[in-house]
């Protein structure tokens, strides 16, 4: 995971584009050539997509990498779920 994915993940947290509290995945699949929450690129069909359902009831898609990526981040500086988008 390059430097630049996880600076990105962490602008998004801080600046409450992805929520600061990590959640559990609702969904491993075949990527659905969707765009990837986290890193912005696409889910492409021969890659794993990690899906959840967001608290404001957004649905969030991430590289199996960028998900792990944003549950160590969110750990280290996320807010509470009360400040998260949508809330």
């Amino acid at each position: 995971m390059s430097l630049d994915v996880e600076d990105a993940i962490r602008a998004k947290i801080l600046a409450r584009v992805l929520p600061g509290q990590p959640q559990a995945v609702d969904y491993v699949a075949g990527g659905s050539t969707e765009r990837c929450d986290g890193c912005d690129a696409r889910i492409l069909s021969s890659d794993m997509e990690y899906g959840l359902k967001a608290a404001s009831g957004r649905v969030l898609r991430f590289h199996r990498r960028c998900y792990w990526v944003w549950v160590d981040t969110a750990t280290s500086v996320g807010h509470s779920s009360a400040s998260e988008p949508g809330s």
